[in-house]
């Protein structure tokens, strides 16, 4: 407490101090608004005014290169400007504009329409660069607004790009296609605002120690800008950037709306007043449950916002504490979680930003990689503390911005997205359907089902190409560029050389599929090492190995099957996946399927040469979790390592894999958050000696079945809940999730159900 004290004081020394311009909106030094194909200057329905394009911003070959045009409709809610002229490009054409050095804003404004020039703007591709730097490539403005809001006709699309002097925007279209731009807007911003991290001046590198540093040369385009439990923030009313803050009422967001009327935000000097507008600090989404606030450690307040994969993202969340009940430290203290991963452990927005009402906000940085998919959902999760007494175990989150940070070869482009799905789903999962009735905040929980025994599953170890063969060390070559000779893009599987001191696999002919010993999968990938991971999926890790001698360059997936009935079903998918060769798969090799590897008891499911009670594993389990004997059923190589807390956790996740009902069971998604708490737990009991007081542990025995009135630790809120059904007066009975996804190897999957 002393500790605590003394920080506060220091915090309220050097950050509540009001400047003389915390409160002044940000004033550009260059603001561009072109309306492209216009000639005479007109203002749009904000009062704002647009341009024409000016002559020496425009290449020479202008009226060769491109021409313009009026759309033929005006689809209601699209304005008259910038939308309802464009300009049109036949070849490669490029914008030159001065500006003053440093980063600025860059939105391109696209209506997708039919034009009286007989253009056709739904069957336009085309990219999109600046300075080097692409931005965009075989982008479809139709299909990126059809993906959107389903009433959206229109869209914007927002970077982030450093400036020397001259902002050269280069528009070149793909084969047999046009490309075309409705308007195009420059604005400043003030210096290193989003790379010299948040308030605190810090980006936290998400999954690894060490700050995360954002070079002067590095682009970034707007991916999400959320006001948390508001309303939309038009770009007028931004705090000087003319930024648009979307509501996040149309995402499968949780929790429940906090809007005190007529709070005053007290920016300071750390977090100044064009860092966010006042409208995004004065609402903001909680957990909710105050008069029950134990209740709230059973949650989670949970966000899904879709980008895509293979980057990085700077994940920026603001907050300020606005209730009257939250007024000191150590009142409400909660955890973050991007992408699955510990972000930070311990936030007091009091303690940080130095008193209510004042914002503060907290810059991440995390990479998403491909094992969901090419668009795949970013996770934020926000969970409460218990260190110290905290008054409220409540979480917070008032605004959200995700931006992408483009690769190392300049890239900022990504897929065109699909066209939106039905709005009873999502991309990622099913949403449950809402229900007339109660019109309450209540949190509903919802669940679905994952692959049943988790718990007691047997790795199974496969092996990928991702290189080429060495060609002296085999009869052939692998080419996955070069097309096969037949018609079809399949190719049969080419026998594979070279020697192994395995012994074959009983059911698969050795020229099909070759059998990898475990010791050979531990010496290719140095036992497993951590740093040898290059990638994470629901199925496991994948480790970057080398075979043969090291002439050989690999991918082992380690990967996790439930039973033996399991490894019988996975030998099948082994075979026929070993017969499948594809120029845009990579292809299988081999396998392992050691029966030493055993996630905690190290024994097979079914056992006959022991006692009754300890024949069938999966009753054994919960038998001993419900009476709080789980340290009897672990191995005892593991008993020396493990820690009390974190392996009665370990047991309650299995415990929840596999109970009878399949609303009951968690989701994917939340196992994976689960473990990694878990893990969490063992981390710091191991540092502080076993002694872990200070997180909540659910008492052993408590399996969290919510047909018997309890949550568990996997229950998340996922948005309004209009009518719930309840066991008694205050436990919501779960919604079952239905994907209708099928079980594949290498596939990622989307909740599988457990039969």
């Amino acid at each position: 407490m002393i500790c605590h004290a003394l920080l506060l004081f220091f915090i309220l020394v050097s950050v509540t101090v009001v400047g003389e311009g915390a409160t002044v909106a940000f004033v550009p030094t260059d603001v561009f608004l072109i309306n492209c194909g216009d000639n005479s200057a007109t203002n749009d329905q904000n009062g704002r005014t647009w341009t024409p394009e000016e002559v020496k911003a425009l290449p020479s070959n202008s009226d060769f290169a491109s021409f313009t045009s009026d759309a033929l409709y005006q689809d209601s809610g699209i304005a008259q400007v910038p939308y309802m002229k464009a300009r049109i490009f036949r070849s490669n054409f490029t914008y030159s504009f001065l500006v003053s050095p440093g980063w600025k804003f860059l939105r391109l404004y696209f209506y997708p329409t039919r034009y009286g020039s007989g253009f056709d703007a739904a069957s336009s591709f085309f990219l999109v660069n600046v300075n080097g730097i692409t931005l965009l490539r075989n982008f479809s403005a139709d299909l990126t607004a059809k993906a959107s809001l389903p009433e959206s006709k229109s869209l914007i699309k927002e970077f982030i790009v450093p400036v020397h002097q001259t902002l050269n925007l280069t528009f070149t279209p793909s084969r047999d296609s046009f490309a075309f731009v409705n308007g195009i807007e420059i604005v400043s911003m003030p210096d290193r605002f989003y790379s010299k991290g948040g308030f605190d001046e810090m980006i936290t590198n998400v999954g690894s120690n060490g700050e995360f540093v954002i070079e002067n040369s590095t682009a970034l385009e707007t991916v999400h800008r959320l006001n948390v439990g508001g309303r939309t923030v038009n770009d007028v009313d931004d705090s000087g950037m003319f930024r648009r803050w979307l509501s996040d009422d149309d995402l499968d967001n949780s929790g429940i709306i906090v809007n005190i009327p007529g709070v005053k935000i007290n920016y300071t000097e750390k977090t100044p007043g064009y860092v966010a507008p006042e409208d995004v600090y004065a609402t903001s989404r909680q957990m909710g449950n105050l008069q029950d606030p134990k209740l709230n450690l059973n949650f989670n307040l949970t966000f899904f916002l879709t980008v895509d994969a293979g980057f990085n993202y700077l994940v920026r969340l603001h907050f300020c504490e606005t209730i009257p009940q939250v007024n000191n430290t150590n009142q409400r203290v909660f955890s973050i979680f991007v992408g699955y991963q510990m972000a930070n452990r311990y936030v007091d927005v009091i303690l940080m930003s130095g008193g209510p009402r004042n914002p503060m906000y907290l810059d991440f940085n995390v990479y998403v990689g491909f094992e969901n998919g090419l668009r795949p959902d970013l996770r934020l999760d926000f969970h409460p503390m218990m260190d110290d007494g905290a008054s409220y175990y409540e979480t917070l989150l008032n605004g959200v911005e995700i931006l992408k940070l483009n690769d190392s070869q300049g890239n900022l482009a990504g897929p065109n997205p699909n066209p939106q799905l039905p709005t009873d789903s999502t991309p990622n999962r099913v949403r449950p359907p809402k229900k007339k009735g109660n019109k309450s905040h209540l949190l509903t929980i919802s669940l679905a089902v994952v692959g049943s025994a988790i718990v007691l599953a047997m790795f199974v170890v496969v092996i990928v190409f991702v290189m080429k063969r060495k060609k002296k060390r085999n009869d052939f070559s692998v080419h996955t560029t070069s097309k096969p000779s037949t018609n079809s893009s399949w190719g049969p599987l080419l026998h594979v050389t070279g020697s192994t001191n395995t012994r074959s696999a009983t059911s698969l002919p050795s020229d099909l599929c070759r059998r990898f010993s475990i010791s050979e999968i531990k010496s290719a990938t140095n036992d497993f090492e951590e740093k040898l991971i290059v990638g994470v999926g629901g199925f496991g890790s994948v480790y970057k190995g080398r075979i043969d001698g090291g002439a050989t360059i690999v991918a082992v997936k380690r990967l996790e099957i439930t039973s033996n009935q399991g490894a019988k079903e996975f030998e099948t998918e082994l075979e026929m996946l070993s017969k499948l060769r594809h120029v845009h798969l990579v292809s299988l090799i081999g396998y392992c399927d050691d029966d030493n590897e055993m996630v905690l008891c190290c024994r097979p499911i079914k056992m006959q040469s022991v006692p009754p009670e300890q024949a069938d594993l999966i009753r054994w389990v919960k038998t001993n979790y419900k009476r709080g004997t789980v340290d009897q059923i672990i191995d005892s190589d593991l008993t020396d390592d493990i820690t009390s807390t974190s392996m009665e956790k370990f047991c309650e996740i299995a415990v929840r894999c596999v109970l009878d009902r399949g609303i009951e069971r968690p989701s994917m998604n939340d196992v994976v958050w689960a473990l990694a708490f878990a893990l969490q737990l063992h981390d710091t009991a191991k540092k502080k000696n076993d002694n872990v007081e200070s997180l909540d542990v659910m008492p052993h025995g408590v399996v969290g079945t919510t047909t018997d009135g309890e949550d568990d630790l996997f229950s998340r809120a996922t948005g309004h809940v209009e009518e719930s059904t309840t066991t008694d007066d205050s436990v919501p009975v779960v919604g079952d999730e239905r994907s209708g996804s099928s079980w594949g190897v290498f596939s990622e999957i989307n909740e599988p159900k457990a039969r």
